[in-house]
């Protein structure tokens, strides 16, 4: 296990392997990456439009299309960008979706949260996705493109099949459905926001962090029934700044062994060092400290070395989200030798992907670019 003190020695360890080069651009906003069985990529992409969210397809050359169209998205609670389709996993032809609140969530007084008295633009908001297609994604060559009466179906109960238009067929339905929102002290409401999912190699159970309620859950594919594994508590903030203690505000989540790692951001004011990784057992949803000293930690991924050892990956949305105007952000490697700066400056990584054939690990970027780095 590694330890908070590596971290806070080697923190300035000035970058090694360059910058990455640039795979593809014109993914505005772009929440998650995955890749395909085939090496190419499957882009997430809430907007602040409602229910023009999308999923690309982009080759690894960096040609796009879009895959589905039509997805729920909205005006997220800060009315500064979009919510809606967000973390995505994929066994064989099933494509597993996660969509964020939306627009549901507006600021009441402060600091209390509201539901939107506009209501809402999509009744699928705060949901899992499951779409079941007819192909391997690589051999559709058309875009799906959801109805408003196909998500009312779809929230209704209802499994719909959508075409491509050029022979490509999905069954898609809703797995699972978080609350919109909880009772919380102090703001009045919590609202779902699932962001991460990981999936078990043999596809029968997703696991969901919620960056909102701060949790981590499990889900049963074949049943979509789900439970909470663990809460997170808050972070004490230890600035004059803002409150005492700060939502946990997990992120991205990934398989380890019989373990799960689970990066944290932390909320405002975004003190250094308070985000981390934890390692998460999911029977009984205990945590370990895994990767401490961290800001803005959006996404860690782990590979093992032909040692047998493994060696860990973190980005950070900004070296410092806190200072104004806040630094870009890096990518950070982490092995027993301690921790190295491997490319800086990213601007506004929020997601990572690796493949393990070519040794090449992808960043995706929030302003909407695909970056590559070739590992050693």
């Amino acid at each position: 296990m590694l330890t908070k003190s590596i971290f806070t020695i080697l923190l300035l360890t000035a970058p090694v392997w360059g910058q990455p080069q640039v795979v593809a651009t014109g993914l505005p906003g772009a929440h998650k990456l995955i890749l395909t069985s085939r090496g190419n990529f499957l882009v997430s992409e809430p907007s602040p439009v409602a229910n023009t969210g999308r999923v690309s397809f982009v080759t690894r050359t960096g040609a796009r299309r879009s895959l589905i169209e039509g997805l729920p998205s909205g005006i997220e609670v800060t009315l500064g960008g979009g919510s809606g389709p967000g973390a995505m996993a994929l066994r064989d032809r099933t494509l597993y979706l996660s969509i964020g609140p939306g627009d549901s969530e507006r600021s009441g007084p402060a600091p209390t949260s509201m539901l939107n008295p506009a209501g809402s633009t999509s009744p699928l908001f705060c949901t899992i996705l499951e779409l079941r297609f007819n192909r391997d994604i690589e051999a559709l060559t058309g875009t799906f493109r959801l109805t408003m009466p196909q998500q009312q179906a779809m929230a209704d109960g209802a499994e719909v099949e959508l075409a491509d238009g050029s022979g490509g067929t999905a069954q898609a339905s809703v797995l699972t459905r978080f609350p919109i929102v909880e009772p919380a002290p102090g703001v009045l409401y919590k609202f779902s926001n699932p962001w991460g999912l990981a999936l078990t190699a043999d596809g029968k159970t997703l696991y969901v962090t919620d960056a909102s309620v701060n949790s981590v859950a499990k889900v049963d594919t074949a049943t979509g029934k789900w439970r909470r594994l663990a809460r997170f508590p808050a972070v004490p903030n230890g600035t004059p700044v803002g409150p005492p203690v700060v939502d946990a505000v997990p992120t991205s989540i990934r398989l380890y062994g019989d373990q799960l790692l689970v990066s944290f951001l932390t909320g405002f004011p975004f003190v250094p060092g308070n985000s981390r990784v934890l390692a998460v057992n999911p029977e009984p949803g205990t945590t370990e400290p895994f990767i401490f000293g961290l800001t803005s930690a959006t996404d860690v991924l782990w590979r093992e070395l032909p040692t047998g050892l493994s060696e860990f990956y973190v980005i950070e949305f900004s070296a410092n989200q806190s200072a104004n105007p806040a630094p870009p952000g890096r990518l950070l490697r982490f092995d027993r030798a301690g921790m190295q700066v491997v490319a800086a400056p990213l601007i506004t990584p929020v997601s990572m992907a690796y493949d393990s054939a070519t040794k090449e690990l992808f960043v995706l970027e929030l302003r909407g670019q695909i970056l590559r780095l070739q590992l050693p």
